[in-house]
């Protein structure tokens, strides 16, 4: 039986190399990614944030009934049980020139209970499923790129993830999504352990993702590109880093919906290797509106993995994409065990 597994996997290596390949990420964050924005306002979003546990159940089932690969790059703080945990285990915040940027710790009066802030279950969930990778999206959605953060704060803030996903999953991650995709430190992150990184859309308005350079006229660059069936935004591989090609948009009105399916369809059918398509979300994105949300979710992944059955693509997590997978070890690990 191992001798077939271990055979089964060197077939899948082969096609995967010959392949082109498609990866799924999940900005898991539940209000850490959002508290610039929200501040102290506990009702805003809130339907959102307090459907995430449906939402992440659904979409692990998704996932395992086409077996489709993904990676969670969960918020380090996810995983503690309480706000006692997450103090205990969290370096002092950056000292941001906008101090609005930083954690406070009225979110603990506010959220008493941690629903909004803590998913320690549903990170064990995920581990715990097949072909799902544990990333990490800093441990308390540190913004890269604002001034004030210094290599310092990334270091602590990394080796905080590090030692928590020891303790609870076996090993560190090596999959890191720079919160609001402030890519930065790229020497301090592979030194903590990262080994593929996802990198940003081609065009410079994908990359003004600062407070200061987030303008309407770039979001309007994104969206646009987002409904262009024509626009192609896969790529190879670059070193340790694989770009973003898609950001799933399923708030979109019915007509726009219909050009962002077009846009997925003809990236997906004329991808080549070793190009990868990486499409990608948040959990939150799907908690409003919910049923509608997730069917669309489907009807990609539907998609995705008809391509995937016909033999034309491959569904990899982003730790498949490094030469001797640290994830595709550990998995292999939990098999023989």
């Amino acid at each position: 039986m191992q001798a077939r597994r271990s055979e089964l996997g060197r077939a899948q290596d082969c096609d995967s190399n010959r392949s082109p390949r498609v990866v799924v990420s999940v900005d898991f964050e539940r209000r850490w990614g959002l508290h610039h924005r929200l501040g102290l306002d506990f009702d805003a979003y809130r339907e959102h944030l307090e459907n995430v546990e449906p939402v992440v159940s659904r979409l692990l089932q998704l996932f395992a009934a086409r077996n489709i690969r993904a990676t969670w790059a969960a918020v380090g703080a996810l995983a503690c049980r309480d706000w006692s945990e997450y103090f205990a285990r969290a370096p002092r915040p950056p000292k941001y020139h906008n101090p609005g940027l930083a954690i406070t710790r009225r979110y603990a009066e506010l959220d008493l209970h941690g629903q909004l802030h803590f998913a320690p279950d549903l990170l064990r969930l995920v581990h715990a499923s097949r072909g799902q990778e544990l990333g990490t999206h800093t441990f308390s959605h540190i913004l890269m790129r604002e001034p004030g953060v210094t290599a310092d704060d990334v270091t602590a803030d990394l080796g905080a993830v590090a030692q928590l996903w020891r303790e609870r999953f076996g090993a560190p991650p090596v999959s890191l999504v720079f919160p609001r995709n402030q890519v930065a430190f790229l020497p301090v992150i592979r030194s903590c352990g990262i080994r593929v990184w996802r990198g940003n859309e081609p065009g410079a308005h994908y990359d003004c993702n600062e407070t200061s350079t987030n303008r309407p006229v770039a979001r309007a660059r994104r969206l646009l590109d987002a409904i262009n069936p024509w626009a192609r935004h896969a790529g190879a591989l670059e070193g340790d880093m694989t770009r973003a090609s898609l950001f799933l948009r399923t708030n979109l009105p019915a007509g726009a919906w219909a050009l962002h399916c077009a846009r997925i369809r003809n990236e997906l059918d004329s991808l080549r290797h070793p190009r990868v398509f990486h499409i990608w979300w948040h959990d939150h994105n799907l908690g409003g509106d919910m049923p509608k949300r997730l069917a669309r979710v489907e009807q990609v992944l539907d998609m995705v993995a008809e391509r995937c059955q016909r033999g034309v693509l491959v569904s990899q997590c982003m730790g498949d994409l490094l030469e001797r997978s640290a994830f595709v070890s550990t998995e292999a690990q939990h098999v023989r065990e």
